[in-house]
């Protein structure tokens, strides 16, 4: 009975003994890489930490254009006008914020017969930039209230359509009669169909100081008018406007 106990104790510690060495075949080598597995840097204090991995910027090109209904002075002359911009953005704060560079111009026009038939038009060209956040989403459309600040050089320009005339035109100044550049600025709401397609709707003020040309100020001073050399004029105004959305990276 003895000996069958020593030779079950044996045994047992035999069959330990094997898979106890099965286990240790079985087990990977201690900081040894396997293909494929994502690196991992160990620091003396025992933590693992895996290295930054670069972030991938997300980058796209907003190309609008739409009406723009004039406010104030503008009104007096004219009815409408085109507003466009062009600009390239990036993202931020996990692409909620984009900040956009961009170009633009506020451009208005009529036909006017002064004794002879003439174009007038009130030409603005911007350069500023724009941040746009992404504050809800609702399946295809995301609302984006907007900001912009621009850098404005604008003036009013007459020019003659034809050579016929009709009566003795009062003034005969030609060119640019208005001239000045101030900065604006322009809040409203933008919605964006799929990433792509948008609708832009935005008040701009702008409220510049322009200089009146000499010759204008001499023919009316000759007719017995008197205008300033400088004038604050409102040229503020509501913008509706389309575009579409050109991603690099999403």
């Amino acid at each position: 009975m003895k000996t069958l106990c020593i030779r079950c104790i044996l045994w047992v510690f035999s069959m330990l003994l094997i898979q106890r060495a099965a286990q240790a075949q079985e087990a990977p080598a201690p900081h040894t890489s396997t293909p494929g597995a994502s690196p991992v840097i160990t620091f003396d204090n025992g933590k693992q930490k895996k290295p930054k991995v670069k972030k991938e910027w997300k980058f796209a090109v907003d190309i609008d254009a739409g009406f723009s209904n004039p406010g104030a002075d503008l009104k007096e002359a004219f009815k409408g006008g085109l507003a466009a911009s062009i600009g390239f953005k990036t993202a931020f704060l996990k692409n909620k914020l984009w900040v956009r560079p961009v170009g633009g111009l506020k451009y208005y026009w009529k036909n006017a017969n002064l004794g002879e038939t003439k174009r007038e038009a009130f030409r603005s060209y911007k350069a500023g930039l724009e941040l746009q956040y992404n504050a809800y989403t609702k399946n295809k459309y995301s609302f984006f209230p907007i900001i912009r600040v621009d850098e404005n050089f604008s003036s009013n320009n007459v020019t003659p359509k034809s050579d016929d005339k009709s009566a003795t035109a009062p003034f005969n100044t030609n060119g640019k009669v208005l001239t000045g550049n101030s900065y604006s600025i322009d809040a409203g709401i933008m919605v964006v169909r799929s990433g792509d397609l948008y609708v832009k709707l935005d008040y701009e003020y702008y409220k510049p100081e322009l200089t009146v040309s000499p010759e204008l100020i001499q023919e009316m001073l000759t007719a017995g008018l008197y205008m300033p050399t400088k004038k604050v004029y409102n040229c503020s105004s509501i913008n509706l406007s389309v575009g579409v959305n050109l991603n690099f990276k999403k």
